[in-house]
């Protein structure tokens, strides 16, 4: 996979939100980072800890677990934006979040340039043939 910064700005585009679809993508892609080896171990066990402590914890911000869920999907974001941004990617185009990009998505440089650098000519570069109707 080649690192561009196209790819950095449609990693960072398809990441963040807070509807419910993107806390789900943030599970799913957490999960796939767990199990990632390039993700550091320190991260992974940072992220088990903060979770199981404060979930466990008799010190809560709000009565029930409103809180603990609330924190629990803060530490998936903040896991996410911290791992390796390759591991993101990937994980992203494992589970169809994120398309690899192929060379037919690129458009032909002679069809989009149609105009010449001249400003005087603007004519359109292509072919033709007569076509008799008889």
């Amino acid at each position: 996979m080649t690192k561009n910064k196209h790819s950095d700005d449609h990693v960072q585009r398809n990441m963040g939100g807070w509807r419910f679809s993107d806390i789900l993508r943030d599970f799913a892609v957490t999960w796939q980072l767990l199990k990632d080896p390039r993700v550091s171990l320190l991260l992974k066990v940072a992220l088990i800890f903060f979770v199981s402590f404060y979930w466990i914890s008799p010190l809560d911000l709000m009565i029930g677990p409103i809180d603990d869920t609330a924190m629990m999907i803060l530490a998936f974001r903040v896991f996410v934006q911290m791992a390796p941004r390759q591991a993101v990617e990937q994980a992203l185009i494992r589970l169809g979040y994120l398309r690899v990009p192929t060379p037919s998505d690129q458009p032909d440089r002679d069809v989009w340039d149609i105009w010449s650098d001249k400003p005087d000519n603007k004519t359109i570069p292509g072919q033709w043939r007569v076509v008799d109707d008889k």
